[in-house]
Order: structure tokens, then sequence, then C-alpha cells
């Protein structure tokens, strides 16, 4: 989500009936409304996961790790969150159970949080550990499948089906990296199981609006119409 409202209703209004919302870490950072994505996320009832940028709320000597912008964003974010949006954040998981399946931020082994699945490398001694099982994870904000196969990127929003044991990014809502500017999201049926990638376009000059209002750094504004 990382604070960006606009994107969260988009993906919201265009996502079809589903048994349950997953949310896969970095509800704030970088965007400029964390206080009500939280409350929406509440409302919906949603499930997540603490990303890092979550966690640096709560510990604010990991703001060192964060490059300059992310940092400058995170302590304005800290600045302004409310008592029960950091009450929320503080109450999240690092690690979440879909039946058999996971779901994490950054990676399933341990500390969860930080590490990038990036390489077929990787995520195969990943997919060895983790057994026949799917994990869902975010942070590298990457539309992306990891399985025994290599790795893919979805080209269409066709529904894919997955192998026994898969790691799958469905992208970031509001923070897309992949030159698609697009909210980026994911429905998965767990009974095939099989995923369906998905892309909305929302108001990204509104969201930007907010962002240089609130002083924010401007490469924050600039990125989200280029999706980097």
């Amino acid at each position: 989500m990382h604070s960006n409202l606009e994107a969260l209703e988009a993906v919201l209004a265009a996502m079809p009936p589903v048994d349950r919302i997953v949310v896969l870490g970095d509800i704030v950072g970088y965007g400029p409304d964390p206080n009500a994505v939280i409350s929406r996320l509440r409302a919906l009832r949603a499930r997540a996961v603490m990303g890092n940028h979550d966690q640096a709320m709560l510990e604010p000597a990991l703001l060192d790790w964060f490059n300059p912008h992310a940092a400058a964003a995170a302590r304005w974010t800290q600045a302004v969150l409310t008592p029960q949006s950091r009450r929320y954040l503080a109450s999240l998981p690092k690690y979440g159970r879909l039946g058999s399946h996971r779901y994490v931020h950054g990676s399933p082994r341990k500390p969860y949080v930080w590490e990038y699945i990036l390489d077929e490398l990787q995520a195969l001694e990943i997919l060895t550990r983790l057994g026949k099982r799917l994990c869902f994870f975010g942070h590298t904000h990457l539309p992306r499948i990891f399985s025994e196969e290599g790795e893919q990127a979805p080209e269409s929003e066709d529904w894919i089906d997955l192998p026994p044991a898969a790691l799958v990014n469905p992208g970031s809502v509001g923070q897309p990296r992949d030159g698609n500017p697009q909210a980026a999201f994911a429905v998965v049926d767990l009974g095939k199981p099989a995923v369906r990638f998905g892309r909305v376009p929302y108001d990204v000059a509104t969201t930007q609006a907010k962002i240089r209002e609130a002083g924010l750094p401007e490469v924050e504004a600039a990125r989200l119409a280029l999706g980097r």
C-alpha cells in the first residue's frame, strides 16, 4: 500500500468478490495517507503481515538502512501516525498462514521481513526448504512467480495454474516498480491452485498533490507516474 489511499481504493473497486484480503506488508511509507490506509484495512478486516517500513515505525534505528528519501518519508510518517495506527502496526505478525500455505513480506526465511527474492537460484533454495506449498511475498514490488521451473513475469490477466511449490509476488498496490504505474494486485484460488494478476489505473495526480502538500520528497511523487 505504502500509504497510497487512491491506489488502494482503485484496487478494491476492481477486485472481484473474495473470501479474504491479504496484505503482504509495507502498509505505510513513501505515501501521504498512512492513517487513512490503516483505517480502511481495519474496516475490511484484512489479514496483514509486517513489512520493513512498518517495522521502522516501531524501531527508528532501522531507518539507518533506508536511503535518504525513504528515511525522510518514514520520519514524516512517524510524526503523523495516530496512536491507534501505531498500535495496529505493532500488532502485525511477520509470518502468516493460509492453511498449509504461507505469506510474508520479504521471504519465508527468518527474519521474514528484509530478504529480497530476486533471482531463480535464490528462489530455488527457498523452495527446497519450503516444501510443497505456496508462499506469497512482497518487498520487491515486482509481479512474479518463482517455481522449480524458473521465474515467470505475468504477461496478461489470465488465470495461471500454480505448481505445488511456488513463490508468488502480486506486485505493489501503491508503489509499482516494473515500469507500469497502474496499481498491482493478484487474486488467488487456493483450491486449484491458480493466480490471476491484475492492474488498475488510479488517480496518480491526486496522490502526487498530497505528497507535495505534505512536504514529502519530490521523488516520491515523480516516481508514481513512472512505475519506478
